[in-house]
């Protein structure tokens, strides 16, 4: 559990656009693959920290409707061909820097979101193209440093030790990160939660990144889009935003790191949703592809709550709920937990 926050926290981003050059690589995809291997045994499966490929979705929270790409982004020619994607490719790097000194994924680990932890994360959003665009991508960069005061992670919470007998292993009872955020100097808070994901092609997770604006004490306001992301590691160690220095990036390289399984045609958002049964009339329960869904609104006069679930391989559902109130003096108060469910048995704290 955590509370007591009044979210002290500030995040600075900004962006820039590129155009890089190409980059040619003679590894081959099995080889690739080994590499990638060794360069993420390190991590231990833990989703944060490293370097990671990923397609990012945008849909509204308020039905989980999907949102397109916005038209200046695509190509004319992916039009015409009917060929417009719903995702975006990314490149994402991490890395925690702890009382001036960038520390190890183990840091991360351990740190239980100590004073003074700041996340830099920077991410290489690549825009489509076709033809000879494939190899001089362009891109958008964008620069983040995230305060970890208000990071949690349930390897901090002794109710969610990993069972031998769980069919998802690792994957189903730790590997969840909840970060709450300011963005810039607005009044919204971001809520990110990620969960860890591994199968045999490799570690993953999915990132679910939800705007809230806190209006008390009567509403609290959930923005337009969220962003779903889900990604492949391929390293444990960051490379600090540094993979098209030098040279450039182009779409075999892209296609490479994103692995087979996140390349093909189909995407996670053509998956169907997974459904989620809410008792309480005043829960609002948003299913989403990937087998994520949201569910939020008052469970008493004074708690707003925000679930975010995800269900895994086993048919077990892991639950990261945010509960907001309002304090006496004004503050915002918040409290975090988690725990596993069977998606048929619904917790609303």
């Amino acid at each position: 559990l955590m509370g007591g926050s009044s979210f002290p926290l500030l995040l600075t981003s900004h962006s820039r656009r590129r155009r890089l050059f190409q980059v040619h690589s003679s590894n081959e995809d099995y080889d690739f693959e080994s590499l990638i291997q060794v360069a993420t045994e390190g991590s231990m499966g833990y989703p944060l920290g490293g370097d990671f490929a990923g397609l990012a979705a945008t849909f509204n929270p308020g039905d989980g409707s999907f949102i397109p790409i916005p038209d200046y982004l695509i190509p004319e020619s992916l039009k015409e061909w009917g060929q417009e994607p719903k995702c975006l490719e990314v490149l994402v790097s991490e890395e925690v820097e702890e009382d001036g000194m960038f520390s190890s994924d183990d840091t991360v680990k351990n740190s239980g979101g100590s004073r003074g932890t700041t996340l830099t994360r920077i991410t290489t959003t690549i825009l489509p193209d076709t033809g000879c665009g494939v190899d001089n991508l362009e891109t958008i960069v964008a620069e983040d440093q995230v305060d970890l005061e208000s990071q949690w992670t349930n390897l901090q919470d002794e109710d969610m030790a990993v069972h031998d007998d769980d069919a998802d292993g690792i994957a189903s009872a730790t590997n969840v990160v909840g970060l709450q955020y300011p963005i810039g100097d607005s009044n919204e808070l971001r809520l990110e939660t990620i969960f860890g994901l591994e199968d045999a092609t490799g570690q993953y997770r999915m990132r679910v990144a939800i705007d809230l604006v806190p209006s008390p004490p009567d509403t609290f306001g959930l923005q337009s889009p969220m962003v779903l992301t889900l990604e492949r590691r391929t390293s444990s160690i960051s490379s600090r935003g540094t993979i098209a220095e030098g040279g450039g990036l182009d779409g075999k390289t892209v296609s490479m790191l994103l692995g087979e399984r996140l390349r093909g045609s189909k995407t996670f958002v053509d998956e169907p949703v997974t459904s989620v049964n809410y008792v309480q009339d005043s829960i609002v329960h948003v299913p989403l592809p990937g087998n994520i869904s949201i569910a939020y609104g008052w469970v008493t006069d004074h708690d707003w709550t925000l679930q975010v679930g995800h269900v895994g391989q086993s048919g077990m559902r892991r639950v990261v709920s945010r509960t907001f109130t309002v304090t006496q003096d004004g503050e915002l108060d918040f409290e975090i937990q988690s725990w596993v469910e069977d998606p048929q048995e619904v917790t609303v704290p």
